[in-house]
This record gives C-alpha cells, sequence and structure tokens, in this order.
C-alpha cells in the first residue's frame, strides 16, 4: 500500500535512524535483509533492537561489519550498486542518494566529484544504510516525503581530517545547495549526519508542518545515545494514500496503474515465466486477453495491475521478457472489498483463508496441498472444509451473524 510520510525532525536524522523509523512502520526485516545481501559486501550483520530514548518506545538499527578501513571512490560505489540484485528504482534511488553526497563531498574539498574519497561516508554501513533507505521507500511505497526544518546541533565532532565543527561540513553544503530551511538548535550534538541529510535532501519535497490528513502509521527510529532534554527519536507520520474508506458503501476507493501492451509474435511458453516475474515485482494482477490485431493476425493484450511507484520496474520487464516495444500506462481508481487473512486450524493441517464481504474463500495453493495430502480431489477438500467455515463464520467472525463486529486476534492485515 503506498504511504505518504512527514519527518519530524526534532532529533534529526541520520541513515541508520530512518531506516530503522521505516522498520518501525512495517517494512520486513527479512526482506530487508534479503536485498542488502545482493550487494558484493560480506561480514556484516544487521541487528534490530526495540529500545528507548528519552522515555519514548522505538526500533533501533546497527549494521555490526567487519573492522576495515576501505576508502571508495563514487564509481566503484556505483558500480557496486549497479551488480547488486536490487530492484531497479532502488538502484536508482540510492545512486541519486551517493551523487548527491559525492557533489557535496566535492564542493567541501575543492576537488572533481570522481575524485573525492569517501571515508565514513563510504563505510561499508553507510552504503548499506543508503541502499537500505532505498529499498524501504521503494518497498512501502512510499511516494511524497515532507519534513519540518533540519535542526543544526552544536559543537564539535571528530572526524577523518581532525576535530569539524558541526553541523559538519558536507552536511552545510548538501543543506545549502538544496535549500533545505534551518531550525536554530543549540543541542550540543551533531544532529544531522552526512548520510541523514543526503537521504534527506534526495526525498524530500516541502519543509513545514505536517500536511497529511490523518495519520495511519507512525515509525521511531531511535538515535545510538541519549540526548539531554529531548528524546533521541527520528518520527516518522504515515498516510495510506491509495486506500480511503467510503463510508456509504463500505468498499475502499484505492488509486491502482494499469499497465498493458499488445503481442502477436511471443512464444505462448513465455507467459508463465513473465508472469512469476510480474508478480515478483508487485504486480497485483496479471491478465491475458486475446484480440485482434493489424492485418487479422491473433494477438493478446497483457494487462497488469499496480500500486503507484511500482510501474518503472514492472515496464522494464514487460519490454525484457516479451516481444513488444513499448508499454501503455494509464492512471485509475477501483473500489474493492476490505479484506483480511486468517489462517484456519483443521484436523488435517493449517489453511489460509481470505475473508472479504463476509465471504470466506481458502487459498487455492493450501487447499490443492491439503487434497494432495490427504489423496482427495478439490471439490472433496471444499467440501470437508465448508463445515469449518462454516462454524468459525457463524461463530467467532466480526460482522457477521452471531459474531462480536470486530476482527480477533488471528486476524492479519491482507492487501490484494
Amino acid at each position: 500500500m503506498g504511504m505518504r510520510i512527514h519527518l519530524d525532525l526534532e532529533a534529526g536524522i541520520a541513515g541508520n535512524m530512518f531506516l530503522a523509523a521505516c522498520l518501525d512502520l512495517g517494512l520486513d526485516a527479512g526482506e530487508l535483509r534479503e536485498a542488502l545481501r545482493g550487494l558484493d559486501l560480506s561480514g556484516w550483520h544487521l541487528d534490530i533492537a526495540t529500545e528507548r530514548r528519552g522515555g519514548l518506545r522505538g526500533l533501533h538499527v546497527d549494521f555490526r561489519i567487519p573492522h576495515v578501513h576501505t576508502h571508495r571512490h563514487l564509481a566503484p560505489i556505483l558500480a557496486l550498486i549497479h551488480g547488486s540484485g536490487l530492484p531497479e528504482p532502488v538502484r536508482r534511488l540510492a545512486d541519486a542518494i551517493f551523487i548527491k553526497l559525492a557533489e557535496a563531498e566535492a564542493v567541501v574539498h575543492g576537488v572533481p566529484v570522481d575524485e573525492v574519497h569517501f571515508h565514513e561516508v563510504g563505510a561499508m554501513d553507510a552504503i548499506l544504510d543508503i541502499c537500505g533507505a532505498a529499498f524501504a521507500v521503494w518497498k512501502l511505497g512510499i511516494t511524497r516525503v515532507t519534513a519540518s526544518p533540519v535542526p543544526t546541533g552544536s559543537g564539535v565532532v571528530n572526524g577523518a581530517h581532525g576535530r569539524l565543527p558541526v553541523p559538519v561540513p558536507a552536511v552545510v553544503e548538501l543543506l545549502r545547495a538544496h535549500q533545505a530551511p534551518l531550525r536554530p538548535d543549540n543541542a550540543e550534538a551533531e544532529l544531522v549526519t552526512p548520510t541523514g541529510a543526503a537521504i534527506l535532501v534526495a526525498l524530500v519535497e516541502r519543509y513545514g508542518p505536517a500536511d497529511l490528513t490523518r495519520v495511519d502509521r507512525v515509525g521511531h527510529g531511535l538515535g545510538s545515545r541519549e540526548l539531554p532534554g529531548r528524546a533521541n527519536v527520528l518520527r516518522i507520520l504515515a498516510q495510506n494514500e491509495d486506500s480511503a474508506l467510503v463510508a456509504e458503501s463500505g468498499l475502499l476507493r484505492e488509486r491502482v496503474l494499469v499497465l498493458s501492451c499488445h503481442v502477436d509474435d511471443m512464444n505462448p511458453e513465455w507467459y508463465g515465466p513473465l508472469w512469476e516475474h510480474l508478480t515478483r515485482a508487485g504486480a497485483l494482477d496479471v491478465a491475458l486477453i486475446p484480440m485482434t490485431m493489424k492485418k487479422g493476425r491473433p494477438g493478446v493484450r497483457i494487462e497488469v495491475v499496480a500500486r503507484p511507484g511500482h510501474e518503472e520496474e514492472l515496464a522494464r520487464i514487460l519490454l525484457t521478457h516479451t516481444t513488444s516495444l513499448g508499454v501503455r500506462l494509464d492512471a485509475m481508481e477501483r473500489l474493492v472489498l476490505p479484506r483480511a487473512e486468517r489462517e484456519l486450524k483443521t484436523p488435517w493441517g493449517t489453511v489460509r483463508v481470505k475473508v472479504a464481504g463476509g465471504i470466506w474463500r481458502p487459498e487455492h495453493d493450501d487447499l490443492e496441498q491439503l487434497a494432495r495430502r490427504q489423496g482427495w480431489s478439490l471439490p472433496q477438500a471444499w467440501q470437508n472444509l465448508a463445515p469449518l467455515l462454516a462454524l468459525v463464520v457463524g461463530g467467532r467472525t466480526g460482522g457477521e451473524k452471531g459474531g462480536s463486529g470486530k476482527p480477533d486476534a488471528e486476524f492479519k492485515q491482507y492487501d490484494s
């Protein structure tokens, strides 16, 4: 589900704070680890812990890495990202963040961008922070980012070139070049790191008060230490922007994109792998529609439904794995039933069940596996499950006759 977010920068921003806040918003830690394993970096381990700063609960993220002091130039970092298994939109955003960082360092040191030596910024943890942040933006479907004015902090820090004033020169240049509004702050601490500033200027469209119309989720990313007089927390306020409840009908209104292309010269055996590529990349639905094309040739319209933010990766797949030379893109809305997913425990094993509009539908894959294990046909499997479904629907589900009106604790969010 896509979302708009607002960054509350009361305690500033660092790369690991942004990533931790995204995990607290709902980013799956396992998917994040798997994505970052696609980088040609070894020996790192991601620690995620629930902690408190200034009495507020949140997540703290720390990349434990080998003690290897590696200085990198921009080109090898970009090559590392391009050679990874990260999705194309993630690679592009990570590129953009590092390029902004390199441009700032080039101004500070008076050298061309290609000659910039990344010290702390080029270390493995910063690469992981930035690529992780880019993955989070893509995976969470973040479409718009706003932020409060940027606190400056004060004091000095020890860097690769000795003692530096806070905010450090690279941060000052990033904020200057992108005209980010400052909020004077006399805290004797580095509130904004170079990595955090680069993520900020790459993502934020507008600075000022939050313009969300409601808050659907909140994420708290914790800094590494306590700050006197404040909670060292980056707070992200999020609004799900592609779903809105239509009160009169009880339906959800969602914004989706429809990608389509027409082919008349494609091997039918290629459609199976194409479907798998598209669904793994975030397609909500894939349809193959017979049609007649020019010169009376039989053809197929390939139609893909997706949420905003996935269109470029899906279009790349269509242009790579079909014979089409172009992809049409249409924005539209759809009305859907609110839905949930639950696991139904049966005498023959657990079966996942979709619940929508008062109707319970077993997942076909689970039903098929159950039938295979028991030596049943699919109609027999459905017939044997039906009494259990009727019992649960009649006794425990929200909104059903005799139910409590609320989902029980076994429900979890399901998006389709």
